[in-house]
């Protein structure tokens, strides 16, 4: 609602009010720095410069970051409950990680390790005794689950940065 002039002029009223701009804490308005959003440039050219430097060096810091292997490395535990392939990937990625880690972290990538080693000799195991009273089917199918508890396990210990206790253990540390 407009507010009434004092001389009683309405003339001025039928011009168009100009356009308010809505700026952000930390950027720049569009008529200061000359740039527009449109299919001539294909993107926002107002986002912040630098943005995907800041992104990247986010990524590299999570890379670095002491607990991001042993993660990835139980991600891929718990994935591998349902298929195989993504153990060995985590297996990699123990040995990888062992070498440099903190003794307490030493202590997952060998449970990790040993976990992967475990599962081999148990499905050899399941396949071989398959045949005596379905004891191999028996271990093929409480397979995943054991690994898959191992896994939770290890990645609940892991978040509250403590050592696996018996990393050598078969059951679940």
């Amino acid at each position: 609602m407009k507010a009434a002039r004092s001389n009683g002029d309405n003339q001025g009223d039928n011009q168009p009010e100009p356009e308010v701009e809505i700026i952000p804490p930390g950027e720049e308005s569009r008529a200061e720095t000359g740039s527009k959003t449109g299919p001539e440039t294909g993107r926002d050219s107002r986002a912040r410069p630098g943005a995907a430097d800041d992104i990247l060096d986010d990524l590299t810091d999570l890379a670095n970051h002491p607990m991001t292997m042993p993660r990835i490395t139980y991600g891929l535990y718990a994935i591998s409950s349902v298929t195989g392939f993504p153990m060995l990937i985590g297996l990699i990625l123990a040995y990888l990680g062992r070498g440099d880690a903190p003794q307490w972290q030493q202590s997952h990538y060998t449970f990790l390790i040993r976990t992967f080693w475990y599962a081999v000799v148990l499905v050899i195991l399941g396949f071989m005794t398959v045949w005596i009273l379905g004891l191999g089917l028996m271990i093929l199918w409480l397979l995943p689950l054991w690994t898959l508890i191992r896994a939770v396990r290890g990645w609940v210990l892991l978040e509250n940065r403590r050592p696996v206790p018996h990393p050598q253990s078969w059951l679940f540390g």
